[in-house]
């Protein structure tokens, strides 16, 4: 086996995780869709969606990390690069699309059944990815609907890669101590910036400490740069988790 990363390799990864896990996964699939049968407000959706993809991502380390199901995945001739890019697609990419398939099922199945059997014209509902907000124009109230597809995908996506990076580095307990590690480093950073406020501000309490904070991040006059460079810095986050977790990974090398 050669070392050059080989899409074809990753490509007999998926198919043996499926060989192997076909029926659980329709199943799985087939519950979520009933889900959204019942349910398709966009708020519970996307609470469904985060919450299953965590499910999912336990599952997986349960699956392909841990005990002997982890010596079998990671004895599989494919480099590290390939078993940690299947594991991504996995629990990132493929949840996320067949969460919308579900979702997208789970409506026609609703709007099927009250426009031929109930006999009620009820339009399918498609608002997942839009959030509307008033906003004032020239006096008038008019509401404003944004796409928000690629922020859900996103902030999804780091929340994947956040309990990747736990699930390659706590054996047992992932949930709690990833969620514990992260308050953890926010509050670093949090003390950090009472730090620099205490420095340049003479700031001595907290709440005089969030102020600023909040005018520095919804000022205006900050330069568009700056704003850009901060967008790219967040979504620079999930790939960087990648990174971690494929470095992770041949730590562990068997």
């Amino acid at each position: 086996m050669t070392d050059n990363f080989s899409i074809a390799r990753i490509g007999l990864l998926l198919r043996r995780y499926f060989f192997e896990n076909l029926n659980r996964e329709i199943m799985f699939w087939c519950m979520i869709t009933f889900v959204f049968t019942v349910l398709d407000n966009r708020i519970f959706v996307l609470s469904v969606l985060f919450i299953s993809g965590l499910i999912y991502s336990i599952r997986l380390h349960n699956d392909l990390l841990k005990g002997a199901n982890s010596m079998h995945f990671l004895l599989i001739p494919a480099t590290h690069a390939e078993k940690i890019a299947a594991t991504i697609f996995l629990n990132t990419f493929f949840h996320f699309l067949m969460t919308l398939l579900a979702y997208s099922i789970g409506n026609l199945l609703v709007t099927l059944t009250y426009h031929y059997i109930l006999k009620m014209p009820v339009p399918v509902n498609w608002d997942l990815f839009q959030e509307t907000s008033i906003i004032n124009v020239n006096g008038l109230l008019q509401p404003l609907v944004k796409n928000v597809f690629f922020s859900v995908f996103g902030l999804f996506a780091f929340t994947q890669a956040l309990f990747l990076v736990g699930s390659l580095y706590f054996k047992n307990n992932i949930i709690p101590k990833t969620i514990f590690s992260v308050l953890g480093l926010v509050l670093g950073l949090f003390l950090l910036q009472l730090i620099i406020f205490k420095t340049f501000w003479n700031v001595k309490h907290i709440t005089n400490a969030l102020l600023p904070m909040l005018i520095v991040v919804n000022d205006f006059t900050i330069p568009t740069m700056f704003k850009t460079a901060f967008v790219a810095g967040s979504y620079l986050m999930v790939p960087y988790l990648w990174v971690v977790s494929y470095y992770r990974m041949c730590e562990r090398e068997v």
